[in-house]
Formats: structure tokens, C-alpha cells, sequence
């Protein structure tokens, strides 16, 4: 009994959750899903409702080099657009209401 009881805790140990597949890809939980809905990573469904993850398929993942961040990752020119505007947001307000102050205050009465 008990080393049945070990053999399906080394089971469900090869099994991750979407957040500790994330963590372990080093990517968002919303991007596993995606690249499992894109069959680029297999997804299991225990019970039919959890959806699981093999640390054994995350390591081949892994080892293609795809992750974010790798050399082999992709961005798209889209992407880096969405990144520059997300991470300079502040800059871009302030220029904006900088100027529109300035136009205001040098304009001809």
C-alpha cells in the first residue's frame, strides 16, 4: 500500500499546473496556453476539468530554445511596438502634456 501510494505521488509529481509550467518555462500562464492551444506544447486533462502539464514535455520545450528571451524567440515588429509603448507610457504622456502646456502658454493672445 505504501509504495503504491508513493508510485502515484512520483506520478502526479511529473505533472505541473499551468502556473508552475509557466514559472518553470519562464513564461505568463497565458502564453502556455496559447502555445498549448497551438500544439506547440501538450496539455493533459486530468478528470477531464484540470489541465496539467508534463515536466518531461516542458523540458523538450525548453530545450528547442523558444522560450522568451532565447535567442531563437521571435518578436515580431508588432510586439516590439507594443513593448516600447507599454514600457515608455509615462515618457509619452509627459511629452504630450509638456507640449500642450507650452503651446498654451507661448500662444499669441
Amino acid at each position: 500500500m505504501a509504495d503504491e501510494s508513493r508510485t502515484i505521488k512520483a506520478m502526479m509529481k511529473r505533472f505541473l499546473t499551468s502556473k508552475e509550467a509557466a514559472d518553470y518555462l519562464g513564461i505568463t500562464e497565458n502564453e502556455l496556453i496559447d502555445l498549448s492551444r497551438a500544439n506547440q506544447i501538450i496539455a493533459y486533462k486530468i478528470g477531464g476539468i484540470y489541465t496539467r502539464f508534463k515536466v518531461d514535455d516542458l523540458e523538450i520545450y525548453r530545450r528547442k530554445g523558444v522560450t522568451k528571451g532565447s535567442k531563437k524567440h521571435n518578436n515580431g515588429h508588432f510586439d516590439n511596438i507594443i513593448d516600447f509603448f507599454y514600457f515608455n507610457d509615462f515618457y509619452i504622456y509627459s511629452s504630450i502634456i509638456i507640449a500642450v502646456l507650452l503651446y498654451f502658454i507661448f500662444k499669441n493672445p
